[in-house]
């Protein structure tokens, strides 16, 4: 593994993991979203699948093919377009739908990028 591979992957965990830790409260209680301190964390989550997206978006320029073909059963395209729908949609995101992602879709995502790290 290159290090501007291992960059791209450690600030990709990084954004992921942040996303996990500001979401779970808000998937317990989503109640939450109702005052100004769950909203604070919806936009921190929303900006850390941008940072995500565009990390995942550098790595797929720079080693095509890399996460897709080690990791199949992981929707790649798809995490790479949320963050356009996050950016170009902000005022109209589905937050049911980006709390089930959190719950669902990122463990999934950060188990991957870890492995990436340790087995190269």
């Amino acid at each position: 593994m290159t290090e501007d591979q291992k960059d791209v992957l450690l600030s990709l965990l990084s954004a992921l993991k942040r996303a996990q830790r500001k979401s779970q409260a808000l998937i317990v209680n989503p109640e939450l979203l109702d005052q100004e301190e769950g909203e604070d964390a919806l936009d921190v989550i929303c900006m850390q699948f941008l940072a995500a997206g565009e990390s995942l978006k550098r790595l797929e320029r720079l080693y095509p093919g890399l996460l897709q073909n080690r990791y199949p059963h992981i929707d790649w395209k798809g995490a790479m377009g949320f963050r356009d729908v996050i950016a170009h949609q902000y005022f109209d995101l589905d937050v049911e739908q980006i709390l089930v992602i959190c719950e669902q879709s990122l463990p999934g995502l950060i188990h991957a990028v870890q492995d990436l790290l340790e087995n190269g």
